[in-house]
């Protein structure tokens, strides 16, 4: 905790290195430090900071905005792993052990307090690691005081409303000064190392963030399967594995689902992952939006269905069966389209590696396409709608490995080709036959 200038933290030994860690509120904490850019390289004789002109510590404007989001939207949000911090000997007036226990006492100068207070202030205790967590906690706070302002200059400043407005503002109001006050009492873990060397926080910060390891995707829809809560991602899962189910269904038993057992280089061409990705994809904008909308009832996305989100609506009108029907109807057109001497493209041999590129493709761009055109409800979950577009593309060799091969800008060509076939360009200058050249280029 932080008291009258005085941090209490208790000691811990790891091969010979010792530092302190401790819990404090966010408010203790960015009593101390606050995110800074500039990085210190030594104290003079007066122990006033001197900054490295070189080197700044640059963040990730994206990570910041989705961890405020996080804090603002998310009413279970936790951060259970800790914020490292360095406190120079410059901040110290002293350090006591307290009698029989490891805890130890630290007097931090009020210099250190006064600067954080100022707006370009001097920051002598700084962060280690972390510092993406300290913004994005600064900003979800300055959210909070604008929406909070903003409310009471609403009030203040329309006397005349009405009673009941008054009321649901004045609890809005009351709702917002709650969250403000939550946010900045959570509880944080934080480790303390006392004067380290530029050299030791490099190598800590290194240790910290090399070692960590991303959780697979297809883990992570798993577990959103497991939440309570009703999301787009529990509800693409929920899709991916009634397509996997169903018999009668062109991705039957074609999904690899997390935890699954299949022996090496004969599981099934297509990851849970990939598939809830493709499906939430036409739900939300983007990663961030996505995030946002899992605490958002399905009521409020009623706004933003644009012909790039198609799926959105239907969510939103809890009609998630209907997204299935899509799928289903669009990829049985796919399946029952193209064959060549008895060989049908679509279907996926057990124990087989693929062999084409509708094996790794899951041609989304392509049915958002269409159901661009096809905006009535009545044809969208006929497998002949989308029989009529793909027969136009019967003329294409998915064999030719020269020019679809299993990658990512194949995947590009392969989507260009079926839409220029589908809809005749008008001349050699339509940006598909553009775009797919550039692709072709590109990959040499």
């Amino acid at each position: 905790m932080i008291k009258d200038n005085l941090i209490t933290a208790s000691r811990v030994k790891q091969n010979n290195q010792e530092f302190l860690v401790g819990i404090f509120s966010i408010r203790q904490i960015l009593s101390i430090t606050k995110h800074t850019e500039r990085l210190i390289d030594y104290f003079d004789e007066n122990n006033f900071p001197k900054y490295n002109p070189r080197i700044q510590r640059k963040l990730e404007p994206g990570r910041v905005e989705k961890i405020a989001d996080f804090l603002t939207d998310d009413p279970d949000a936790i951060f259970p792993t800790n914020i490292v911090l360095s406190i120079p000997n410059a901040a110290i007036e002293s350090i006591e052990d307290i009698e029989k226990s490891e805890n130890v006492q630290i007097m931090i100068d009020k210099k250190v307090f006064t600067e954080i207070a100022k707006k370009d202030g001097d920051v002598y205790i700084t962060v280690i690691d972390g510092q993406h967590r300290i913004k994005g906690i600064e900003k979800a706070i300055e959210r909070h005081k604008t929406e909070i302002k903003s409310l009471q200059d609403f009030i203040l400043t329309s006397p005349k409303m009405d009673e009941e407005k008054k009321i649901q503002s004045e609890k809005k109001l009351k709702k917002k000064n709650n969250q403000l006050n939550n946010l900045l009492n959570i509880s944080l873990l934080v480790t303390f190392f006392i004067d380290p060397t530029l050299e030791f926080q490099a190598m800590v910060f290194s240790t910290i963030n090399r070692t960590q390891k991303s959780v697979p995707q297809s883990l992570v829809s798993s577990l959103f399967g497991l939440t309570e809560r009703d999301t787009p991602q529990k509800s693409s899962l929920e899709i991916v594995l009634a397509l996997n189910a169903f018999e009668s269904s062109p991705f039957h038993n074609r999904v690899k689902l997390h935890g699954g057992k299949y022996q090496k280089n004969q599981s099934p061409p297509l990851t849970q992952a990939t598939m809830v990705k493709s499906i939430v994809e036409l739900i939300s904008t983007n990663q961030r939006e996505l995030e946002r909308d899992r605490f958002r009832e399905r009521e409020e996305l009623k706004v933003n269905c644009g012909p790039d989100l198609p799926f959105r609506s239907y969510y939103a009108n809890n009609n998630d069966a209907f997204i299935t029907d899509i799928i289903y109807s669009f990829f049985t057109a796919v399946r029952e389209t193209f064959a060549k001497n008895n060989i049908n493209y679509w279907e996926f041999e057990e124990n087989t590696i693929p062999k084409n590129i509708l094996h790794t493709t899951v041609g989304y761009h392509l049915l958002v396409d269409i159901l661009t055109k096809e905006t009535s409800n009545e044809k969208r979950d006929k497998v002949e709608t989308y029989k009529q577009y793909l027969a136009k593309c019967k003329g294409l060799d998915f064999d030719d490995q020269q020019r679809y091969p299993f990658t990512s800008i194949s995947k590009t060509i392969f989507y260009l080709d079926m839409s220029l076939h589908i809809w005749t360009p008008l001349n050699e200058k339509d940006p598909r036959i553009i775009k797919r050249d550039e692709a072709l280029k590109k990959r040499g």
